[in-house]
């Protein structure tokens, strides 16, 4: 192979070598029963192992592998790959995507890998990683990420750069993909468009705002990202690029980019972090991932609907001299959490003639924040780790009452803002005519 296909080869997989859109990072949480890789490669300059970890004790797990290619490539469409028997307590590894995925097309090949425990009576958890490296052993870690992870939330990549080479020093070129996960069911494939933006370090837009289409199945790179979206010729350092998927049905969109060096082609892994997710309990966009289970900021004023109610309960003290609803709320310690009671009419904190107060008590049952009088807290710390529950992130509950202080009906919402995320406060006890403090 001459130089020039070698580089050509060599900036084609490490474009799209770069990690799974809108996961959080490389977690510690990384036993799922859907494991994705968000790039898979098979070239003459590169190669991926790939290993399966399976902990249960007392049953093997068989999983199902498919592998979507990436456009452009020489394989067409997607291929079902052998199954993968993991067995009981034991790991697996495959030496190659192609060792993975035996009828893979000759030539040069990237795309991603969609896995899952095949079992049709109990799906078990196992972990999934790969390692990409060159001849030379330079490469990095790509791990699989569990598929929920990948929303339609907008993602940015920081920390990207271009610079020409001097002195010794080599070039640095990101490369960026865009894609979209595999639809499981059946049904008419949707195409979504995808705006990637890249800003300076000051946070001047470079070029212009680019637009892919993007099918599921399907990934799309972007080999020099500053390039693709025009930005002016010259060196840029920390900047970053964002991907925001328009259109309709919230899909699970991939995307993801790769610091490259270009003489060693050494590179990183960095997958796109969700900045803004939509609510559909919100119905807005909210800081940080698209998860309810996990909300950064949230206003709530009705919990679940459930069978044989029309609709969520409203948050609702009855005209009574007592009253009180008991919220659940699941948060993650250790970490800084606030929550206060919002009157409807005013979109603030309640002040105390409303009638309303509010406490919040941890799974111990010892009170964290609030009480007689008090309509809302600040951030509170929740403790270390080992203070609570054993160490496990689990339930706290808020209890919002009437103060006896005016006896006519109250609607309010429940505001609650942490850092590593919550849940939206469904309601335990309801409406009950009681003066719990």
């Amino acid at each position: 192979m001459s130089n020039f296909k070698t580089l050509a080869v060599a900036g084609l997989f490490l474009a799209c070598a770069a990690g799974a859109g809108t996961a959080h990072a490389q977690s510690t949480d990384g036993y799922h029963a859907i494991q994705v890789f968000p790039i898979a490669v098979d070239s003459a300059a590169f190669t991926q192992r790939f290993t399966f970890r399976n902990p249960d004790a007392a049953a093997a797990i068989t999983l199902a592998v498919k592998y979507f290619p990436g456009t452009g490539t020489s394989q067409a469409t997607a291929i079902a790959c052998p199954a993968v028997v993991v067995p009981i307590n034991g790991q697996v590894v495959f030496a190659s995507l192609r060792d993975l995925c035996p009828t893979l097309a000759a030539g040069s090949q990237y795309g991603f890998v969609y896995t899952n425990d095949s079992n049709a009576t109990r799906k078990r958890p196992y972990a999934a990683y790969s390692r990409v490296s060159n001849a030379q052993g330079i490469g990095f870690s790509v791990e699989g990420f569990p598929a929920h992870t990948f929303t339609s939330a907008d993602g940015v990549v920081t920390g990207v750069r271009r610079i020409a080479a001097s002195a010794g020093a080599p070039a640095y070129q990101t490369n960026c993909f865009v894609g979209k996960m595999n639809d499981v069911n059946p049904g008419v494939l949707v195409t979504s468009q995808v705006l990637v933006t890249v800003r300076d370090s000051a946070g001047n837009t470079l070029g212009a705002t680019t637009t892919f289409d993007v099918v599921p199945g399907t990934l799309t790179r972007l080999l020099d990202v500053f390039g693709a979206v025009g930005a002016p010729a010259g060196n840029y350092n920390d900047a970053r690029v964002s991907f925001e998927e328009s259109g309709t049905g919230e899909p699970g969109i991939i995307s993801f980019c790769t610091v490259q060096d270009n003489t060693s082609f050494g590179a990183d892994f960095r997958v796109s972090k969700q900045e803004r997710g939509f609510s559909q309990i919100a119905l807005t966009q909210t800081p940080a991932a698209q998860d309810e289970h996990v909300l950064r900021d949230s206003t709530i004023g009705s919990d679940v609907p459930m069978s044989g109610i029309a609709g969520g309960r409203p948050f609702t003290i009855p005209a009574a001299a007592t009253g009180s609803n008991t919220h659940v709320v699941y948060f993650r310690h250790p970490d800084y959490v606030q929550c206060e009671i919002i009157d409807p009419a005013t979109s603030v904190r309640a002040l105390l003639a409303y009638g309303l107060e509010m406490r919040m008590f941890g799974p111990d049952g010892v009170l964290i924040a609030g009480g007689n009088d008090v309509t809302g807290f600040d951030s509170v710390y929740l403790g270390d780790k080992a203070q609570r529950n054993s160490g496990a992130n689990t339930r706290y509950t808020i209890e919002v009452e009437s103060t006896g202080a005016n006896n006519n009906a109250k609607p309010y919402k429940l505001h609650c803002i942490s850092g590593s995320g919550h849940s939206d406060g469904d309601i335990l006890r309801y409406q009950e005519a009681i003066d719990r403090f």
